[in-house]
């Protein structure tokens, strides 16, 4: 089954995997999150496939990446 992914806005399409990094690294504090993150907007891998790796169900997967997204979208403003 698809999974949907989240909306990602065109502001944030248009950003680099360096600025992804600094922004992940520097406003989500939890390491899972980040791991999370990265795997996820970095790599493109599903969230299944996340879950499997960290040990947590694809739906746990899901229910956290809204909660990060909006940390980058709200953080993307602080940056230069």
């Amino acid at each position: 089954m698809a999974q949907a992914r989240p909306k990602i806005t065109d502001e944030l399409k248009s950003l680099s995997n360096t600025k992804w990094e600094h922004i992940i690294d520097n406003y989500i504090k939890s390491e899972t999150d980040r791991k999370i993150a990265k795997m996820y907007y970095l790599n493109g891998l599903p969230q299944a496939d996340i879950g499997a790796e960290l040990g947590y169900s694809r739906s746990a997967i899901k229910r956290r990446l809204p909660k990060i997204l909006n940390i980058i979208e709200k953080n993307t403003k602080n940056e230069p």
